[in-house]
């Protein structure tokens, strides 16, 4: 009987925590679209993600990835997290050597360490007019793969690129409202 006295407080407390109220924030959803009108098969096809990897795919699995943006630590600059928001927190990033970074899925990456020779970049993207660039001078390339799709990379102009690309503007469209219940 002395246990169950003990408890009650826990008990109390566990109520009053549960009943408490929850942080919730409304997020403005985006798709990411390719504008290419040069080459029909990308033009207008929305971004997927394949195994890291953000590019135009085809089939049935597939659906376009929704992202929401939020401030960069630097200045004038935006970060784009993957939505549902999860535990684990999912940015889109760009990875690979200098001069020509793919466009991919980051897990926490805060704490990405690219190989010797590469660069990781989360927080440098800007959004005007609906386009997507990366902070500095460039654009974004689609390079063709196997089948229907393409793989979109950015390039500042300074890499050795074979000739088999696209240059291709990424447009964010809405894509309605999100929860993120959290602080």
């Amino acid at each position: 009987m002395k246990w169950a006295i003990n408890l009650l407080p826990l008990g109390l407390l566990a109520t009053f925590a549960s009943a408490a109220p929850v942080t919730e924030r409304q997020l403005e959803l985006y798709q990411l679209q390719i504008s290419c009108p040069a080459n029909k098969n990308v033009d207008g096809r929305f971004l997927a993600l394949n195994n890291n990897t953000l590019g135009v795919f085809d089939g049935e699995d597939i659906s376009p990835i929704r992202v929401y943006t939020t401030k960069s630590e630097k200045e004038g600059l935006s970060e784009l997290h993957t939505y549902p928001v999860g535990i684990v927190d999912h940015s889109i990033g760009l990875i690979g050597p200098p001069g020509l970074l793919t466009l991919v899925n980051m897990m926490n990456p805060h704490t990405v360490k690219p190989g010797e020779g590469n660069i990781a970049q989360w927080d440098t993207f800007r959004v005007a007019e609906s386009k997507l660039t990366n902070d500095g001078s460039g654009q974004w390339l689609a390079f063709p793969s196997a089948g229907n799709t393409w793989q979109v990379k950015w390039s500042d102009g300074s890499a050795f690129i074979t000739a088999d690309f696209m240059i291709v503007d990424v447009v964010l469209k809405s894509a309605g409202e999100g929860r993120y219940n959290g602080d």
